[in-house]
């Protein structure tokens, strides 16, 4: 059976999909899921080539939680069944005591066995399980969207640009020569904490071609449209984007009041909901990032 042109494109733009080459320097953007190849896939930015790369992480990372010593029998009935589960006693540090203690990693091979339905903090006391897995793996592995990396090899590492004189010199007057005037250990820690975030804060933003757009969905007399149900037709998508395009697509429906108002420029009437979604798509595919 022929696939409709819009699958066809789909699957056409997603062999544009490049894998992060070596010793170019990137923006991360984002990290995503995948669900697929059970791995986190980080999207960088080439300010240079305005093209999206993406890395798929090469580490075995995988998922987990935290539950305490005393629910140890518990989690390790949950393991003798369901296979899935390692457990580690590993040392944590409780923060509400300020103290050192042993706590139960559980590792898990995808975040729907941790914080899914039927997962593992359903049954079991647990820490850290409703953390994002892929917000959890950019803290684990100290990836920061909008610093700049590069790949070496199989490992990513940070590749920031120096920060300007002008900068370091507004630091050093104003604020190093302040805290070294104490000889508190507190006052070190807090020196590079600053350091860290003023490197991070004057890295270069670059101009990234983006498009935002606004869907409108066909509306059902006292009820509120929900975004993740897809029941409702589609009757209009506006595009506006950071290079001047504008565009509106309306569904015609044969409603449109006959008082003679003719439509804005941007407005262009289509026959049906497919047409609408492929002409919208086409410009979606032109841009890098979609807000």
């Amino acid at each position: 059976m022929d696939q409709s042109p819009l699958l066809q494109n789909d699957k056409q733009h997603l062999s544009y999909w490049k894998e992060l080459p070596e010793n170019t320097r990137v923006m991360l953007i984002s990290a995503i899921y995948s669900g697929e190849n059970q791995k986190v896939q980080l999207k960088f930015y080439d300010p240079n080539l305005h093209v999206i790369y993406f890395w798929q992480d090469k580490t075995d990372h995988k998922p987990y939680c935290y539950t305490k010593l005393e629910y140890k029998k518990r989690a390790e009935e949950i393991a003798s069944i369901e296979k899935k589960f390692e457990l580690k006693i590993i040392p944590k540090i409780d923060l509400m005591s300020d103290k050192e203690i042993q706590a139960i990693k559980i590792i898990a091979p995808d975040p729907l066995s941790i914080g899914g339905k039927g997962g593992i903090r359903e049954k079991l006391n647990v820490w850290e399980a409703n953390i994002k897995y892929h917000e959890n793996y950019l803290y684990d592995t100290r990836l920061i969207p909008g610093s700049y990396y590069k790949r070496k090899g199989e490992k990513i590492i940070e590749d920031p640009y120096e920060m300007s004189e002008i900068v370091h010199n507004a630091l050093k007057n104003f604020l190093w020569d302040k805290i070294l005037e104490s000889k508190e250990a507190r006052n070190d820690k807090y020196r590079e904490y600053v350091r860290e975030w003023a490197d991070l804060l004057n890295q270069p933003i670059p101009e990234i071609k983006r498009i935002a757009l606004d869907i409108e969905v066909d509306s059902e007399e006292g009820r509120m449209p929900v975004p993740r149900e897809h029941d409702r037709k589609i009757t209009a998508i506006g595009i506006v984007s950071n290079d001047g395009q504008s565009k509106v697509f309306l569904l015609d429906q044969n409603k449109n009041p006959n008082d003679g108002t003719e439509l804005i420029p941007e407005a262009e009437m289509c026959k049906t909901e497919k047409e609408l979604l492929e002409k919208t798509f086409k410009i979606i595919w032109s841009y890098n990032l979609l807000v």
